[in-house]
């Protein structure tokens, strides 16, 4: 089993506007980063891409990583409980690669800022 989602719709489209938001608060910290030349605080990029990036990965991935390690599944209607133990080890399996996919790029983003 490669891949067992556990949330759909409107909780997919919640991510992805989160992820936006997050999107927007990155390219905010850099500007103001960029423009009042507070160079010191560039390591602060990190907490709004990391916002960004869960937020995406978790909608692309369809996996929620709190859902996963609560054993939830919230496909449209409500929450349910995850009976299948193969795919509740699956999701969180899933959950993990969505949390180091996640801190890898906002360390990358990160460090991209800091060699500008």
């Amino acid at each position: 089993m490669e891949s067992c989602p556990n949330i759909a719709g409107r909780e997919i489209r919640r991510r992805l506007n989160i992820g936006y938001i997050g999107l927007a608060l990155t390219i905010v910290t850099i500007a103001y980063i960029i423009i009042v030349k507070q160079d010191h605080l560039r390591f602060i990029v990190f907490f709004p891409a990391i916002l960004m990036t869960i937020s995406f990965f978790e909608a692309w991935d369809k996996t929620c990583i709190v859902n996963a390690y609560f054993g939830i599944k919230n496909m449209g209607e409500k929450n349910h409980r995850e009976r299948d133990a193969d795919s509740l080890k699956v999701q969180r399996l899933q959950s993990v690669k969505i949390v180091v996919k996640a801190v890898l790029s906002a360390a990358i983003l990160t460090a991209i800022i800091y060699s500008i």
